[in-house]
């Protein structure tokens, strides 16, 4: 009886060290005790601060992309997407003086519509999600360039703006608060909803989860619109960290977006990933960027490591798939 007492805790604590989150946790915990040791400013509040912010909008887009990769899926289109939004948001306040809600609804309603119109060309027109979301990134970007001319469109209300440099309690960023509460409802919605538990049976097998009775269009549907929601957030976060709408806003942020979340434990196979890992995913990436900035290593050297990590991450991904199958 006592033998098995004790294997009991020793199994546990077995799972719980072999967890993606445990391994970027110990990482994350590692790096800010030798940044913040051995370089002057990296602790200080102004860089803890910006350090956040970083963080925020790759976060709820990387939420996003733990949504689709979930169910099997991937989105490229995010950053256009959000671009695109961002600048829906511009024209209507600085070309019809349009109210600061109505430019909020637009936007959302825009980054929606354009999510699910991904659910459509990759459900009914069975193209594979990759392709699809590639082509519509294409297109949007296109569309953003031929709505501002290709110049930059610059916020003018104070409201947009506060968003971005103002501070609850005077210590935590309305951008990190953001990220914090989209992160906070989507590990509800996976964890405790019909519709969360759904998405890792269609992740597991298409076949399965009709089957299972799952409604599988009406889910590719909803998915790819629930991650469009999302990134109309990011777009309004966009707007008010850099005060303006450009060409080119939001690039990078799908490819870092997709990363985060599988450096967090999102599987590509599908059925696999979580919130929980995807934000310290977030972190460590935006980490290893400020901490090495702080240590003033060479920006591509940092490009190579990050992009060493994905690969990494990725292969690993395969291996544990692999022994599963």
């Amino acid at each position: 009886m006592t033998a098995k007492r004790n294997d009991r805790p020793q199994s546990m604590l077995g799972q719980v060290v072999k967890r993606t989150e445990f391994t970027l946790g110990v990482i994350i915990i590692i790096l800010f005790i030798l940044a913040g040791t051995f370089t002057k400013n990296f602790m200080s509040p102004y860089n803890l601060t910006n350090l956040a912010k970083q963080g925020a909008i790759v976060g709820v887009m990387a939420i996003a992309q733990t949504v689709i990769i979930i169910t099997g899926g991937i989105d490229i289109s995010g950053g256009a997407i959000a671009g695109l939004g961002c600048m829906t948001m511009a024209l209507l306040q600085t070309r019809t003086e349009t109210p600061f809600a109505v430019t909020v609804v637009a936007c959302i309603a825009v980054t929606v519509l354009c999510g699910l119109l991904n659910g459509i060309i990759i459900f009914d027109l069975n193209v594979p999600a990759m392709i699809a979301t590639l082509g519509t990134q294409t297109v949007i970007r296109g569309i953003v360039k031929l709505l501002c001319s290709g110049l930059n469109v610059t916020f003018t209300d104070a409201r947009i703006l506060d968003i971005g440099t103002n501070k609850l309690f005077g210590t935590i960023p309305h951008l990190a608060l953001i990220w914090m509460i989209v992160a906070i409802v989507v590990f509800v919605i996976l964890r405790y909803t019909v519709f969360g538990r759904n998405l890792y049976v269609i992740g597991s097998g298409m076949d399965v989860a009709r089957l299972s009775g799952i409604k599988v269009r009406k889910m590719s549907y909803l998915v790819y619109s629930f991650a469009g929601l999302l990134y109309g957030i990011a777009a309004i976060m966009l707007a008010a960290r850099v005060g303006m709408a450009q060409p080119g806003t939001g690039e990078g942020y799908d490819m870092n977006a997709i990363a985060a979340a599988v450096i967090g434990g999102a599987s590509l196979a599908g059925g696999r990933g979580a919130v929980t890992g995807t934000l310290l995913g977030t972190v460590l990436m935006v980490l290893i960027t400020n901490a090495g900035t702080a240590f003033q290593i060479d920006p591509y050297i940092l490009d190579v490591t990050t992009g060493v990590l994905i690969i990494f991450a990725v292969a690993m991904d395969m291996i544990k798939s692999r022994k599963k199958g």
